[in-house]
């Protein structure tokens, strides 16, 4: 795995985006992006498994998550500065042309996904859609927007894993993990501070824009219906967020029958991707 950072002034003011790279020898590109409070450590294990199938797989850190630099104005956390930035990551690595690559969105990285793949030549050649569809209820985008705004404290991110395991059999469950996995996941979704107490990875005016635009000012049942590209959905089975209903409204709303929908069996929002099983489904789709 390869880190790298690339500088811009997109938003106005000087910062930088942080992104992984798995396998960069490799000639197909698959570009990962998180969910609202995710970072690209979340795609660690199919970044892993990916590149030994022929994958070079990216994962950015979008802006106020992981390594990537904060906003300085807190306006900026928008759907339409998302896309700038992907965009810029996008002609960073040579993916800026019309099916230069496929994309895995996770959520919020996923809604970005309908946004680019429904556009004239859209750089996307396949997609990958991880619990999320053109609409959600907003019950659960109430219930994000609450817990976004917590700011718990840990001496150790091992203290975090109990609250963690409390989403088990829930809407919110990330599926079956181990020991090592539960600490992974409190690992990678918190950061040290400077007095040695562990906070969020995340910066907190991201709850900014999300109480008026949590899903962007776009229709995306508009992109969807222009979206050309094959694709593959996975829903949680306990998911609220992505319910039923809206999984089975969008393979009749797409122009074309290439769409697989896979249910993952004892997670909610969203399976983790860290189960061999649940990266057999986008490896077996993708080959």
């Amino acid at each position: 795995m390869k880190t790298q950072y690339f500088e811009t002034t997109a938003s106005g003011t000087p910062y930088s985006l942080h992104y992984k790279i798995w396998g960069e020898e490799n000639t197909k590109t698959l570009v990962c992006v998180h969910g609202l409070t995710g970072n690209s450590d979340d795609f660690k294990f199919a970044g892993e498994t990916l590149s030994t199938q022929g994958y070079r797989v990216v994962a950015i850190d979008m802006a106020g998550r992981g390594l990537s630099s904060y906003y300085k104005n807190p306006d900026d956390y928008n759907f339409d500065q998302y896309i700038v930035d992907l965009n810029l990551l996008l002609k960073e690595i040579g993916c800026d042309a019309p099916a230069s690559c496929d994309w895995l969105g996770v959520s919020m990285g996923g809604l970005l996904g309908f946004r680019l793949s429904g556009i004239p030549n859209s750089p996307i050649r396949r997609l990958i859609l991880s619990d999320i569809g053109p609409e959600v209820p907003q019950f659960d985008l109430d219930f994000i927007s609450k817990v976004i705004k917590l700011a718990p404290e840990y001496n150790h991110p091992s203290d975090a894993i109990p609250i963690l395991k409390m989403s088990t059999g829930t809407p919110y469950s990330r599926g079956p993990l181990n020991e090592d996995e539960w600490l992974y996941l409190a690992s990678s979704a918190l950061k040290q501070r400077e007095d040695g107490k562990y906070i969020r990875n995340f910066d907190p005016n991201i709850a900014f824009k999300f109480d008026t635009e949590p899903l962007g000012t776009k229709d995306l049942w508009g992109y969807w219906e222009k979206t050309t590209q094959p694709t593959l959905v996975l829903r949680g089975e306990l998911s609220t967020l992505f319910p039923l209903r809206v999984a089975d409204s969008m393979k009749p709303r797409k122009p074309n029958d290439n769409f697989t929908l896979v249910t993952i069996a004892g997670a909610g929002h969203v399976p983790s991707l860290f189960k061999e099983d649940q990266i057999k489904i986008i490896s077996d789709w993708l080959t």
